[in-house]
Formats: structure tokens, sequence, C-alpha cells
């Protein structure tokens, strides 16, 4: 987890690699997690597709976006959490880069 202090703002980002979940919880009361853009990592493969998936406690996982390698390599987001936990996963050979920001409401 990556951030940087702008007053009531800090940026936030995550490597999701494939094969690997990452859970986030939004800790802080009244603070969200804005998630602006996924892009793919590691473009030395240009073989198979990468999909970001997320899900919520027990629900089944939703796609939130597919990459191809020198196809679709970015892909903006405008996804709002709280104090939901959620995980995020990647279905696809190689990592993705979500970014976006933290803030106070």
């Amino acid at each position: 987890l990556k951030h940087f202090c702008l007053r009531e703002m800090a940026f936030w980002g995550i490597e999701v690699k494939p094969g690997r979940s990452y859970n986030c919880r939004v800790s802080k009361q009244g603070a969200k997690l804005y998630i602006t853009r996924a892009t793919l990592g590691n473009i030395g493969s240009l073989a198979g597709r990468s999909i970001l998936q997320c899900g919520e406690l027990d629900q089944s996982p939703v796609f939130l976006c597919s990459l191809l390698a020198d196809h679709k390599e970015s892909c903006p987001l405008n996804l709002e959490f709280d104090n939901d936990e959620v995980t995020f996963s990647v279905v696809g050979t190689q990592s993705i880069h979500i970014t976006g920001f933290l803030k106070d409401d």
C-alpha cells in the first residue's frame, strides 16, 4: 500500500499480482477510497488477457476491467468504497496496478 498525504486527500495505489488477493478496508470513520485507474503491469509478455476483479465479504467477485497488452493496457474506473472490506484479485498472467485516492468526506 502506497499513499502520500495531501491535507484531506491521499494518493493510494497497489499492485495486484496473479494468483494472490489483496484485502482492503477503509478503517477511518468518514473516509472513502476512490479507485480511478487500472493499468497493466509487467508488459514483458504480450500473451494473454488479465482481468481485475473485486468482491465483498461472502459475495462472488465481479469483473472490473479486462486488460490486454499491446491493445488495452489501461482503463479508467470510477469506484467508491467506504467501510466495506473489499478483496481485489487478478485472473490472468500479468499484474494490474490500481490507483486512486483516500479522502475524508
